[in-house]
């Protein structure tokens, strides 16, 4: 009877073990997953160049944020106290979800001195590779801007073609054909003078500025086009192939490099920008998300449109789930003031146009 009694408590104990084990585990994996979230401001701070870790984290935060919802409201279920983990990941990153989600007040009462549209028209190719250049200029058109910030120009479009199709601007600037790579433009009602081009060895045509002339002031602006992530290009690795491998270590290697190009960029720019004897007005794509080196070194002491007026969830690229916005448009607020911020919705490129209205103080 005693060694029945034994082997029945030495199966149940064996059995146990497994769950301890798996809870135990499962533990790890919610404290872990909360530690690399409240880290995820570091991504701000730290160069990519010294570690692209960060920069991963800022990427796929929206992803970590849910992962931590998810454990809070099992934690909370549970009354484990290991639902203050997941809470305070959350929290820590109250910072990000002012950069995402804004409730601003319509302000379409106010008169507008400026109103400035960036827009990647991914070389004004819509699907089957057709021209979108002539919809690109009538929307822009409709939309009253008055000042055009163009990336991902065709390198083999040429200045009278831009000023034949936008004929509604009297100003126009262009990188140029730069080896063959896409260009940069900025299309004004205003003056624009004391161009200036930056160019990488990895990114030629990487930003143009210009003084843009309102009545009697003068600002400078900014139009930027970061290293792009190669998103498309390498989409074809991470699809298995034929043999049923797929070259993610590739991938991963390849949009990591991107991140390192980008942050040499970002201080480069940011040097330039503090030079500027004028108010700044900062507009392109930066091909990161609000939680990236990036969008901290270059943003510096301006202000972030899309916090000052913005409504709703802000996403600027089509792809991957609608999640990212990594357009955007930074001004100097003792000079201008945002009091209108809006995305077009048409689909000409993977990017959406952001519009926004300015006001001089």
């Amino acid at each position: 009877m005693a060694s029945k009694f034994k082997f029945c408590y030495m199966a149940e104990e064996l059995a146990y073990k497994p769950i301890k084990i798996s809870v135990l585990l499962m533990r790890c994996i919610v404290v872990l997953v909360a530690l690399v979230t409240s880290f995820s401001f570091l991504g701000l701070y730290i160069p990519p160049q010294k570690t692209v870790f960060f920069q991963w984290v800022g990427v796929l935060l929206p992803a970590l944020l849910c992962c931590n919802l998810v454990f809070l409201i099992i934690g909370l279920y549970k009354h484990s106290w290991y639902s203050i983990c997941p809470l305070i990941a959350i929290l820590a990153n109250f910072h990000y979800f002012t950069k995402i989600v804004q409730n601003n007040p319509e302000r379409s009462e106010e008169i507008t001195d400026i109103r400035v549209a960036t827009y990647n028209v991914r070389e004004f190719k819509m699907v089957y590779n057709l021209s979108s250049m002539d919809q690109i200029a009538a929307y822009i058109d409709a939309q009253h801007i008055n000042t055009l910030c163009l990336q991902e120009v065709p390198a083999n479009c040429t200045l009278a073609e831009l000023k034949r199709t936008f004929g509604q601007f009297q100003y126009f600037i262009m990188t140029g054909n730069n080896s063959g790579h896409s260009q940069l433009a900025i299309l004004s009602r205003f003056p624009l003078d004391s161009v200036q081009t930056i160019s990488f060895d990895e990114r030629p045509n990487c930003a143009i500025f210009a003084d843009l002339s309102y009545k009697k002031h003068k600002i400078r602006i900014g139009n930027c086009h970061l290293q792009t992530t190669n998103l498309n290009q390498v989409k074809g690795d991470l699809i298995p192939a034929e043999n049923g491998s797929a070259n993610w270590l590739g991938a991963l290697n390849t949009l990591s490099r991107n991140f390192r190009l980008r942050g040499p960029q970002a201080d480069h720019l940011k040097s330039v920008m503090d030079k500027s004897p004028f108010p700044m007005l900062m507009c392109g794509d930066f091909n990161n998300s609000p939680n990236s080196y990036s969008y901290h070194k270059i943003k510096g002491n301006l202000k972030d449109a899309f916090r000052e007026a913005g409504n709703g969830y802000g996403y600027t690229y089509s792809n991957l789930m609608k999640l990212f916005r990594i357009d955007f448009v930074f001004f100097s607020g003792d000079v201008l003031q945002a009091i209108n911020y809006r995305t077009g919705n048409i689909d000409y490129s993977d990017h959406l146009p952001v519009l926004v209205d300015f006001k001089i103080n």
